[in-house]
């Protein structure tokens, strides 16, 4: 299990609540924490917009669906997820509605995301020197754009904001709305590194993860 997976499973674990049989996952991605799930004998319905992140994910095994959240409605679970999905969700309030609005009674929803936003100058040009050291080595190809305009002398700061989309939800949004329709919410701030096919080094500054009761009339 790659260590990014791991990370999120061991977090997701800890928070699913007793009992817990049905859960969906909202933004699979190719499903690795869907599928690590599935492999513990939960009952998982796991969906994301994009076709071949679907048809990855169908290949570990995974129950994973072609739908938009919030659209999908498949019935109540003991828990729903959103893995560094919920910051490009869009409406915000309604998804956030609908997820608690999924859960039986006694269900949790569980974010774990960014917190892009708190992104300083600092903290990148530390970034940009452990990339240059590990790049020395030979064991990392730098080969995203991205990576390259963080990587210059200049404009760090802006690099970095330039590629986060303008309309991504903030840590700070995605906590007020958990709190409007919670009435708890667990918060841990935490920061690490992992990798992917995708992008020789992806940095996860930052994240924030959130455990939430809903409100019960």
């Amino acid at each position: 299990m790659e260590f990014a997976t791991r990370y999120t499973y061991d977090f997701i674990k800890r928070f699913l609540p007793p009992g817990c049989h049905r859960i969906l996952e909202v933004g699979c991605g190719t499903g690795a924490v869907a599928a690590c799930l599935t492999q513990d004998g939960y009952a998982v319905i796991a969906i994301d917009s994009d076709r071949d992140s679907v048809a990855a994910a169908r290949q570990l095994g995974v129950n994973a669906r072609v739908a938009r959240w919030p659209d999908f409605d498949e019935g109540h679970f003991d828990a729903v997820l959103f893995i560094r999905s919920l910051h490009h969700i869009h409406p915000l309030d309604e998804s956030v509605r609908h997820a608690t609005d999924s859960l039986v009674e006694g269900g949790l929803v569980i974010v774990e995301d960014f917190a892009y936003e708190s992104t300083d100058e600092k903290t990148l040009r530390w970034f940009s020197s452990a990339i240059r050291l590990i790049e020395a080595t030979g064991l990392l190809l730098v080969s995203d754009e991205f990576q390259h305009r963080v990587l210059s002398k200049t404009d760090t700061l802006k690099a970095w904001r330039q590629s986060h989309e303008q309309e991504l939800h903030t840590a700070a949004e995605i906590d007020a709305h958990l709190k409007k329709v919670s009435r708890r919410v667990i918060r841990a701030r935490r920061i690490f590194f992992g990798t992917s096919p995708a992008r020789s080094l992806r940095w996860r500054n930052a994240m924030r993860s959130f455990k939430l009761s809903p409100n019960r009339k």
